[in-house]
């Protein structure tokens, strides 16, 4: 069995979806955006309390657009063949069969939305293609309020780990913050509730130490088992399209409850590379060697990585250009380990589908 990992559906992304409002999702998504392609101003202080005018809209095509001045800008957020900027369980689960992938987990990254709700949709109509997990406010992860909702929604909406952004510390000044032991009843009940954490750092210079932090946090809490979301990123060790790790980021993430995830085609427009990314292969037999087949687990951040080459191709990459992992290896990697970490069900009934009659 194939499980993907690293999975989105998502309503239109201009709308609320899940947010107080249309304005408020907006309001963030943007501020993640034009940070990311401006990210001097996103370093001002107050960046992430005011009010940007940039006439800030989503686009067709998978673009997200603003006006600066005279000029307008967009970046490609998503692949143009995402006209309409929705990706319904319907529509993901086509692509699946398509590539071959039998189940997926839901990532609740707050910029598609705050998706409980719809995941829940998602999950209750397809339980045997879906896993989903907690959207939750990570600042007030100490107050019930917080507890009580990922309570609700493990216990009662069959959620199977916690999504949890550790990349939104930065906008409060904290980058390492999550860290912080008040944390530690929220995290004793993640315990409890026998979920895992995913987990999503900040894809920039303050990346290593979100992860020595995370390090540390893995240390306290040596039963929760965490996926390290996007796995080794590459951008904040890119020097000109080659990408060298650190020891002492491999050695923090070499803990007996961590994971890894293995999703480089998402990552490769930044550094230049091309399918089926040798480079990337070369930095997969390092992690491979690093930590055995039983740590590392396969992402594709559908439907985003279809900007970059297709949803087979992100997985093809990985199973017929790495000849160096096991067999026995790749079936963890591609499946074992994700079911094992999130203690996702393999054996639901099948919803009924059409079947494939032969090949276009």
């Amino acid at each position: 069995m194939i499980i993907d990992c690293h999975m989105h559906v998502f309503p239109f992304l201009g709308s609320a979806g899940g947010w107080e409002s249309p304005e408020a999702h907006l309001d963030y998504f943007q501020k993640v955006m034009y940070g990311a392609a401006r990210p001097a101003e996103a370093s001002k202080p107050g960046y992430w309390t005011s009010k940007l005018d940039i006439n800030f809209r989503v686009g067709k095509f998978g673009r997200i657009e603003w006006t600066e001045g005279d000029i307008e800008y967009y970046r490609q957020f998503m692949a143009p063949s995402l006209q309409e900027q929705v990706a319904t369980p319907e529509f993901i689960i086509a692509q699946m069969e398509h590539a071959g992938v039998d189940m997926a987990v839901l990532q609740n990254c707050k910029l598609y939305g705050k998706l409980n709700d719809y995941f829940s949709e998602c999950v209750k109509k397809y339980p045997d293609r879906f896993a989903g997990t907690v959207e939750l406010n990570e600042f007030e992860a100490d107050k019930e309020s917080q507890i009580e909702k990922l309570r609700y929604s493990v216990k009662e909406l069959g959620f199977k780990g916690v999504f949890y952004e550790a990349t939104r510390f930065p906008e409060i000044g904290e980058p390492t913050g999550f860290n912080n032991k008040k944390f530690d009843t929220f995290w004793r009940e993640v315990s409890d509730l026998g979920i895992a954490a995913l987990w999503n750092f900040s894809a920039s210079k303050i990346y290593l130490d979100q992860v020595k932090a995370f390090s540390a946090w893995a240390d306290r809490f040596p039963e929760i088992p965490s996926l390290v979301t996007m796995g080794l990123c590459l951008r904040p060790f890119n020097d000109n399209g080659k990408v060298s790790f650190p020891r002492e980021l491999i050695d923090a993430l070499n803990k007996p409850n961590v994971s890894i995830e293995v999703t480089y085609p998402i990552q490769v427009g930044p550094v230049g590379w091309d399918y089926p990314f040798p480079e990337a292969i070369e930095l997969i037999r390092q992690q491979y060697e690093e930590y055995g087949g039983n740590k590392l687990c396969w992402g594709s951040d559908m439907p985003n990585v279809e900007r970059n080459c297709t949803y087979k191709q992100s997985l093809t990459y990985l199973t017929k250009y790495c000849d160096f992992i096991d067999p026995k290896d790749m079936e963890l990697i591609l499946g074992g380990n994700i079911a094992r970490i999130m203690k996702m069900k393999t054996d639901v009934p099948k919803t009924p589908r059409p079947r494939l009659a032969d090949i276009a």
